[in-house]
């Protein structure tokens, strides 16, 4: 399973389904995956306990590449810093760079 796309995440999940959040390198705004329904989670009898859970973890790992994914839609790579922004943390500066806040207050000192 890949890393998270930024610094901070939690995982959501449960038996049922799976969810993600991950949060802004700078000011920590969370922002929460769509659910993912586990599909294979049929299983009651108890000697299909092992099979049951093979599937839910590729189905999480499924579930957390397709959201990590998706994160890259709702975080903006600093070019300076490194570090995954959301919209309220990424500024575009005078020269047409866009920079993380932090980075754009940096470059004006």
């Amino acid at each position: 399973m890949s890393l998270p796309l930024t610094q901070k995440s939690i995982d959501r999940s449960n038996a049922e389904q799976f969810s993600f959040s991950f949060f802004c390198d700078r000011c920590g705004k969370e922002w929460k995956s769509q659910t993912f329904s586990f599909k294979n989670g049929n299983f009651t009898a108890i000697e299909n306990e092992e099979a049951r859970q093979l599937i839910w973890a590729q189905e999480h790992k499924t579930a957390f590449e397709h959201a990590n994914l998706e994160a890259h839609m709702q975080f903006s790579l600093c070019p300076r810093c490194g570090k995954w922004v959301c919209d309220d943390c990424f500024v575009l500066e005078e020269r047409h760079e866009e920079v993380c806040r932090e980075c754009s207050l940096v470059s004006v000192a």
